[in-house]
């Protein structure tokens, strides 16, 4: 039997909870193997920060080991290099030795998240 397999890169909000979703309603069946690929092995849930710096929450009250949380999901800790969609093939590095794994797909979902800009305004001084 031929199995759908799911790719998910990214694990900030929308790669997570997509995660979480299709943990529940496929990653149990024998025709879907679903990955998880992230840079890093833990979800943060941010809009909590301040309730830690504020010293009202502690630090691993906001953190959630992936694997733990994603009990029938496969998870890579990678960072992505390249996405051929012709190939359905995504090449990423991963570990201390940043060896170079291959991923081939079904479904792909992309969800890189983003990166908070710090700019400095003209005329505004911190």
């Amino acid at each position: 039997m031929k199995k759908n397999k799911v790719i998910i890169l990214g694990g900030g909000f929308a790669g997570f909870y997509a995660a979480m979703y299709l943990d529940k309603k496929l990653a149990r069946r024998a025709d879907v193997d679903v990955t998880l690929i992230s840079r890093d092995n833990f979800f943060l849930f941010t809009p909590m920060l301040h309730e830690v710096a504020g010293g009202d929450l502690y630090p691993a009250d906001i953190v959630n080991p992936i694997r733990r949380t994603l009990r029938h999901i496969k998870f890579v800790e990678a960072e992505v290099q390249t996405i051929d969609l012709s190939a359905r093939r995504v090449r990423c590095v991963g570990g201390v030795a940043r060896l170079a794994l291959d991923f081939e797909f079904d479904h792909l979902l992309i969800a890189p998240g983003s990166e908070t800009n710090f700019f400095d305004l003209p005329g505004v001084s911190a």
